[in-house]
C-alpha cells in the first residue's frame, strides 16, 4: 500500500519538541497550544488507520520529514491502541 504524505514536517517538529519538553511542563502552567499540536496528529493518524494504513506505510509515506514508527509510538501511542479505539467506537 502506498502512503500519501499528509503529516507537514512543521507538525512533526512541534510534536517531537513538545515531547522533549513534556517532562519539564509539569511543573509549568499549561500549554493548551502543544496539546492541540498532539490531538491533530493523533487525529490525522487514527483517520489514516481507518483507511487502511499502517503506523509503517504511514512512516513509509513521510520518510522526507524524518518520521519513524517509533515517533508515531511515542506522540500518539501504540498503534494497537489506535486500532482498539476505532473498534469500540465503531461498536457504539
Amino acid at each position: 500500500m502506498k502512503s500519501t504524505p499528509f503529516i507537514t514536517e512543521s507538525l512533526l517538529t512541534r510534536c517531537r519538541k513538545e515531547k522533549i519538553l513534556q517532562q519539564q511542563r509539569a511543573r509549568q502552567p499549561f500549554d493548551p497550544a502543544s496539546l492541540n499540536d498532539r490531538k491533530e496528529l493523533s487525529l490525522m493518524v487514527e483517520e489514516a488507520i481507518r483507511e487502511g494504513e499502517t503506523y509503517v506505510s504511514i512512516a513509509r509515506g513521510h520518510t522526507h520529514i524524518g518520521l519513524t514508527e517509533s515517533d508515531l509510538t511515542d506522540l500518539v501511542g501504540p498503534e494497537v491502541a489506535i486500532r482498539d479505539r476505532i473498534e469500540r467506537f465503531q461498536q457504539i
